[in-house]
């Protein structure tokens, strides 16, 4: 049976391979110390019966990554977020770089990139963009 606080442990894990990032958060913070990423649940949250036979059904799950940075200099902010959106150090990269996600998943993928700009969190603006990932369990 899927564990969803694993898969997003799970998440959290890949993504601390970002070296850009100072903290990771698995779970929504009311604040939070920038360059993060954070792993928020998706829409919709889960999408069960995937597989297409009752045994062992593949639920999808859904979650966004949001990524944060200072948004103090715009320029410097984009290509702080440039970074994390392809290359070596990217979300897509270190999310894919262990698609069962230390054995919680099936198998994921990062989807899309949405939201690239500023991003309001807790009454402060950062810049930022927001992943989203789909994740397949059983």
């Amino acid at each position: 049976m899927a564990d969803y606080a694993a898969i997003r442990d799970g998440l959290k894990t890949r993504l601390e391979t970002i070296s850009a990032l100072t903290v990771v958060y698995d779970n929504v913070p009311d604040r939070v110390v920038v360059p993060c990423a954070v792993v928020a649940p998706g829409s919709p949250i889960a999408q069960y019966h995937q597989s297409g036979n009752d045994s062992g059904a593949l639920t999808q799950f859904n979650f966004d990554i949001i990524v944060l940075v200072q948004h103090w200099e715009p320029n410097a902010a984009q290509d702080r977020i440039d970074a994390v959106i392809s290359g070596a150090g990217s979300v897509e990269t270190a999310i894919e770089g262990n698609k069962v996600l230390g054995g919680a998943a099936s198998t994921c993928q990062v989807a899309r990139c949405l939201d690239y700009g500023r991003i309001l969190v807790a009454d402060t603006e950062y810049s930022g963009a927001r992943f989203t990932v789909e994740v397949y369990a059983r």
